[in-house]
């Protein structure tokens, strides 16, 4: 039986939705989460901030189940879920496995509106009006062909898009196409929002097992039930923000949450200053100290309890001052217009 257990742990089992093994019928992210935003002072009487959503789960592995199955069932990416499951081998977890649903995610520190992508931990965020949101993962570009950071807004938009392959991509190509037109070949899927004027877009995919992973040529794609559903509900001229935030900080029910995507180029000291800004900015009182130990040893991904202080003493200048001293080993994120100069946008 195919189950997952929410905060509780209680199963539920696919096979009572009479969904065999690998015969899923695909339905999109449509849960719509609550978030409240920080006061903006200590004596503010309003409720306590929430910036954190979802639950997380289990899921009781078939003998057929692989972990893109259930990643695609649970909306999640693959990497993502292959994160929260060290040791679990992705093609055959084992009937009765018990595979962690990372369902649970820090809102990312950015305005509150349209779309938010945050590449390094592969996830969308829709918001929607008064205080909510819905998310969905992501396939984002290879190292070297990122989607530059920035704002943009939804541009053009296309069902059924042609894709009209760009120069660089043919000459990738076991056997060079100038043009793909729709269909079943076409890695754009059945549809397409260009950001603002540039090459790149939000889009579909043929290849639903790519969500998760850095694997396009700077475009953004997701599940196509995920971008099916989007598509009729994010009209032309939403905004629309890519991010690289490495470090995100959240709070929920009274305590505070961190969690790091250091996606190859975040070094600790960078993720260090990042989860200071936020801290400061959420008026919290943490051990800098602990957090620091915290850090180096802290897999990608996880949400760890923010430990937090009684006095408020800075040590920001200690904590830094000598621990941190790193020699970059690979470029950082890329600002706007690098990655134009670099390569054309593919899917």
């Amino acid at each position: 039986m195919r189950g997952m257990l929410l905060g509780a742990l209680m199963a539920v089992g696919l096979a009572a939705l009479g969904l065999p093994a690998l015969a899923y019928e695909w339905t999109p992210a449509t849960t719509v989460f609550e978030y409240r935003e920080p006061p903006e002072t200590d004596a503010d009487p309003g409720a306590a901030a929430s910036t954190i959503i979802g639950l997380p789960g289990i899921h009781v592995a078939e003998h057929k189940d692989t972990l893109l199955d259930i990643a695609r069932l649970y909306h999640l990416g693959y990497r993502e879920l292959k994160r929260a499951n060290p040791g679990v081998d992705p093609w055959l977890p084992g009937e009765g496995t018990w595979v962690t649903v990372p369902s649970r995610w820090i809102l990312p520190d950015a305005p509150r509106e349209g779309l938010v992508l945050n590449i390094p931990e592969m996830r969308l965020y829709y918001y929607l009006p008064d205080s909510r949101v819905m998310t969905f993962p992501l396939g984002v570009g290879r190292e070297g062909q990122n989607t530059p950071d920035g704002t943009y807004r939804v541009g053009q938009k296309r069902t059924n898009p042609t894709w009209y392959v760009p120069k660089s991509i043919q000459a990738e190509m076991e056997v060079p196409r100038k043009v793909v037109p729709p269909g079943p070949d076409n890695p754009l899927g059945k549809y397409w929002m260009r950001l603002s004027h540039t090459t790149y877009g939000i889009h579909g995919t043929n290849n639903p097992w790519a969500i998760g992973r850095r694997v396009t040529h700077g475009c953004i794609r997701l599940y196509p039930e995920d971008i099916a559903y989007l598509y009729p509900r994010v009209p032309k001229g939403t905004p629309v923000r890519v991010l690289y935030q490495h470090a995100k900080v959240g709070v929920s029910e009274g305590k505070a949450y961190f969690q790091v995507f250091r996606y190859g180029v975040a070094d600790d000291a960078r993720l260090m200053t990042d989860l200071m800004g936020q801290i400061a900015g959420l008026n919290l009182k943490a051990d800098l100290r602990e957090v620091r130990r915290l850090l180096l040893d802290l897999p990608d991904g996880v949400m760890t309890p923010l430990p937090l202080r009684e006095d408020l003493t800075s040590d920001t200048e200690e904590v830094m001052s000598d621990t941190f001293r790193p020699e970059r080993t690979s470029p950082p994120a890329p600002r706007s217009g690098e990655t134009r100069q670099t390569a054309a946008a593919g899917p």
